[in-house]
């Protein structure tokens, strides 16, 4: 029962802070001015910017170079709170809890100490949702007073982990792409991708799984809305990167997700910027050694990033259309073309 109140003025709280972009604002105006004098006496490192299409690999990447301890970035326990994370980490609760699965079900075990992909929420309130349609999310420039804002905000999570590196994982910042390789001297962005058959397939069977989390838990549903979350399940939203490219396929078949596949790393490779590194899924999975002595080249980090290959799940055999399919594989060699690490 003590619980289960928790859990309801949790809920309560969550929304009363997330969807108040007023409160969210001066929330962060009154840390800023508070930390003033730590801002300007901070001095950042390396900013990595993890990004790829959901179901790449980029959260077991995420994890591996936190895990360095060399790196600042959003946790859990900075939740409801996120433009506020060190007058929040004075006032919020010091109590951690167990590691339990992440809603995905792959085997991701979480709590409050985790690191997870927050700052969306960040552009969520400074853009004010101008880039979330009804049925989709467009690409975007962000102009100079709102890059200093969130130079401002990787400031004051550095302060709050004690760090100078900053790292964040956010899926949504191809539509932001140009703004975050101009953000600061030392920006580099990763991108993971993986082979599109078994990358479609993963999307595929997390859509059907999120659909039904958000039709059980109307909660989760508005959760993932306040953080923009729109990978998958009831508030999918596709990127619309290119007005030439559509995708009229049905969302729950395998076409749909190749396409979308297709679409999201089309964009990037025509896009590319100089800060830009490759990472694949599948290098990750059986040459993790490879990969991490690479990422210690780029990144230099004091401690070392370790990587632990393995072995994605078995995936159910489904159709798809074979033209689609072969665009995609000609898109993936030239994805491949583009790692360092083991090609």
């Amino acid at each position: 029962m003590q619980k289960n109140k928790y859990n309801y003025l949790s809920k309560i709280l969550h929304e009363f802070y997330l969807s108040n972009y007023f409160i969210s604002k001066t929330s962060f105006e009154i840390e800023s001015l508070l930390y003033n004098k730590q801002i300007l006496n901070k001095k950042l490192g390396e900013l990595v910017f993890i990004t790829g299409l959901a179901r790449a690999g980029t959260t077991s990447l995420f994890n591996a170079i936190y895990q360095t301890n060399d790196f600042a970035s959003l946790t859990y326990a900075n939740m409801p709170f996120l433009l506020m994370p060190n007058v929040w980490k004075r006032l919020g609760p010091k109590t951690k809890s167990i590691l339990v699965e992440r809603a995905h079900k792959d085997g991701i075990l979480i709590n409050e100490n985790s690191p997870e992909a927050l700052d969306e929420y960040f552009w969520k309130v400074f853009l004010n949702d101008s880039y979330i349609l009804t049925n989709k999310l467009i690409t975007h420039n962000i102009n100079e007073i709102i890059k200093q804002y969130y130079l401002r905000y990787i400031h004051l999570i550095c302060i709050y982990a004690n760090k100078n590196n900053y790292l964040s994982k956010n899926n949504n910042n191809i539509l932001r792409l140009f703004s975050i390789a101009e953000i600061h001297k030392n920006a580099k962005i990763i991108v993971v991708f993986r082979n599109p058959l078994s990358h479609a397939k993963s999307l595929l069977q997390q859509h059907l799984n999120f659909i039904e989390l958000h039709t059980n838990d109307p909660f989760s549903l508005s959760y993932f809305n306040y953080l923009g979350h729109h990978e998958f399940g009831l508030n999918h939203k596709s990127f619309y990167l290119a007005e030439k490219v559509s995708n009229n396929y049905n969302i729950n078949s395998l076409n749909y997700w190749l396409q979308i596949w297709l679409n999201y790393y089309t964009y990037i490779l025509e896009n590319l910027q100089e800060n830009i590194y490759f990472i694949a899924f599948e290098d990750i999975c059986s040459n993790p050694l490879i990969v991490s002595n690479y990422l210690n080249s780029i990144l230099n980090p004091k401690n070392k990033i370790v990587l632990s290959g393995y072995i994605p799940k078995g995936q159910k055999e489904l159709t798809y259309d074979q033209n689609l399919i072969s665009t995609c594989n000609m898109l993936y060699k030239d994805l491949q073309k583009k790692t360092n690490t083991v090609n």
